[in-house]
């Protein structure tokens, strides 16, 4: 089994970048999947609550905003190379905000596993070792800019939704990006993806740049 992640700030193009990956390996002929971490969100009542209640040290991301046990199990679903097929129930609908999806899922005759999303590799570490890391740079004003037109529910205010992106995604990414290092970095320009040399380096002075200027 190869496993391929792809890894990125808040909207910088994983899921679509995995997508157009997932078309080239069907064109080979090869058995591919996406997973997207997406669907193991809390719900969004749920991170509202964290994003109005700030003054506490919620620094972790990867811990507050996803659920690590449902992560775990299909992390080892996979380590076992058990052929029956996993059942989810109360994964995360970006539609509704709840956690109300189902999701079946089988390895028969799958080679390849493309998992995408923030902190995937974090995610890996104690199951397997990618194949493959992509790295998606983000311009972070286009980001932010994205999640604020996101925003679905009248009970966040966009207040909260930068404070949660400086104090929460950018902070907590900054940590994990310096420890990770990745096969190859990819910038996004409409819907087209380009190499980047020193793309790590890259995001991290986008990052610090953005938080000199606005962090609080």
């Amino acid at each position: 089994m190869n496993y391929i992640t792809i890894d990125g700030i808040t909207c910088s193009g994983k899921s679509l970048y995995a997508k157009i990956l997932l078309k080239k390996n069907k064109k080979k002929e090869k058995k591919t999947i996406i997973i997207a971490k997406d669907l193991f969100l809390k719900s969004r009542l749920k991170r509202i609550r964290i994003a109005k209640n700030l003054k506490k040290n919620l620094s972790n991301q990867n811990q507050i905003h996803y659920n690590q046990k449902k992560i775990k199990n299909v992390l080892n679903f996979f380590k076992k190379k058990n052929k029956k097929e996993i059942y989810f129930q109360n994964l995360y609908d970006r539609k509704t905000g709840k956690n109300i999806l189902e999701y079946s899922l089988s390895l028969k005759k799958i080679k390849t596993i493309i998992y995408e999303g923030i902190y995937v590799n974090e995610d890996l570490k104690n199951f397997f070792k990618p194949n493959y890391k992509i790295l998606i740079v983000g311009n972070v004003y286009e980001s932010l800019k994205k999640k604020i037109e996101r925003i679905r529910d009248k009970k966040i205010l966009i207040q909260n939704v930068v404070e949660e992106f400086i104090r929460i995604h950018l902070k907590s990414f900054l940590k994990y990006l310096k420890k990770e290092n990745f096969d190859t970095c990819l910038i996004c320009k409409d819907k087209k993806f380009f190499s980047i040399k020193n793309g790590k380096n890259t995001q991290i002075k986008l990052i610090n740049n953005f938080l000199e200027k606005h962090a609080y």
